[in-house]
């Protein structure tokens, strides 16, 4: 062997030794990716959130009280965010007009009655001179006259009486009362008119006693009228509330008022609002906003590990996985399943995997010994976030 072939030798060994060191230091799969991992108790004991919405908790009435026009407001009782219970006194009316108008339709009642005595006593003027022999037939047409006198002024009393009773009643309910518990929206003594163009109610009244939800949904979205949903709050979302969408708008509601930011959010996509009759509202207050998804059964606990079909592979030999992180590399790792929820079409884990695992989501592109993180990395800019 001659000294050219020990060194085309001695340098081929040296490639080969270069080509196993990078081998077994970057395996195959395992390059800057960083796969992301969850724990499995954090997986099935988070919330359901699919198609979920954005949404606030709203009076399910509002009462307006507009003013009568006839008439003016002597007294205010209430002012804007004042709390009221149903009997509450709102606002008076002036009675002064109506007070002057009784006693003025009384002198009348009086100068009817008053009359009446006087056709009564001409009557009996009357009655005598035919006792005496005056003439039956011109006495009698008289008599029938003050009769007819007398008739309608009893009939000019009974329209007084009815009306003095009208206007007894207006100054009895002179004083409006609040029909509801609530609070007060609004107070327009001055009047003016809405960005509508409608005149404003003199006082608004949003019940507090009964609530629904006000929630908004894109043209692409799932809900409708009648769809079961869950109600969860944003500060604990084990506090859920089941109720009915009861009316979807068909009308779009303007972007100014488009406040909801909910997985339905879409700047191109028009917005619909729609509305859901709860079961209860207990806990709930005015103005919360929470989350509304619809009713697939994910607010039932179940016992095990049920896990989602996107963490879940199957080969063609019937056999199951899952993706778990061990020291930080992707494995393989199988699993024996349990029976599928057909509501939410989770697979229970029979064996294979416990709470404390860490599992990613299913993908093709994997393969064992990738290296794993628990901070989500977006595959726009690759900056790590909290997941």
């Amino acid at each position: 062997m001659n000294k050219k072939t020990k060194i085309i030798i001695l340098i081929s060994a040296c490639l080969l030794i270069v080509v196993i060191g990078i081998y077994f230091l970057f395996p195959k799969g395992n390059n800057n990716q960083n796969i992301y991992v969850q724990k499995v108790s954090t997986i099935i004991g988070s919330s359901y959130t699919e198609n979920r919405y954005s949404g606030v908790v709203e009076s399910s009435e509002t009462v307006d009280i507009n003013q009568d026009g006839n008439k003016s407001i002597t007294d205010m009782y209430v002012k804007a965010g004042q709390k009221v219970s149903k009997g509450d006194k709102l606002f008076s009316y002036d009675t002064t007009e109506a007070a002057n108008s009784i006693a003025q339709k009384k002198l009348d009642i009086e100068a009817q009655n008053n009359e009446i005595q006087a056709q009564n006593n001409t009557i009996a003027d009357y009655k005598a001179e035919l006792n005496k022999g005056g003439d039956k037939v011109e006495i009698q047409a008289r008599i029938n006259d003050a009769s007819y006198a007398i008739r309608q002024a009893q009939n000019t009393i009974k329209a007084t009486q009815t009306e003095i009773e009208q206007l007894n009643k207006q100054i009895e309910n002179s004083t409006v009362l609040s029909t509801i518990d609530g609070i007060i929206k609004e107070v327009n003594k001055d009047g003016g008119t809405n960005e509508s163009g409608n005149q404003k109610p003199l006082v608004s009244i949003t019940q507090t006693t009964d609530f629904r939800v006000k929630g908004s949904i894109s043209e692409m979205g799932t809900i409708s009228e009648g769809t079961s949903v869950i109600v969860r709050s944003r500060v604990n979302e084990d506090q859920i509330y089941k109720g009915t969408v009861t009316k979807v708008e068909t009308d779009p509601q303007s972007n100014s008022n488009n406040n909801f930011n909910g997985a339905d959010s879409s700047e191109s996509a028009s917005k619909y609002p729609f509305y859901v009759s709860l079961d209860n509202n207990k806990g709930l207050m005015l103005g919360q906003h929470v989350y509304i998804e619809a009713d697939n059964g994910q607010s039932t606990k179940k016992k095990g590990i049920w896990l989602d079909a996107s963490f879940i592979v199957s080969d063609d030999n019937g056999n199951s996985y899952v993706w778990v992180s061990e020291r930080g590399k992707l494995k393989k790792r199988k699993v024996e399943l349990g029976k599928t929820d057909e509501e939410t079409f989770a697979t229970k884990i029979k064996s294979g995997l416990s709470v404390d695992d860490y599992i990613a989501w299913a993908d093709d592109s994997y393969s064992e010994g990738m290296k794993t993180t628990t901070e989500y990395q977006t595959e726009t800019d690759g900056d790590a976030n909290a997941s």
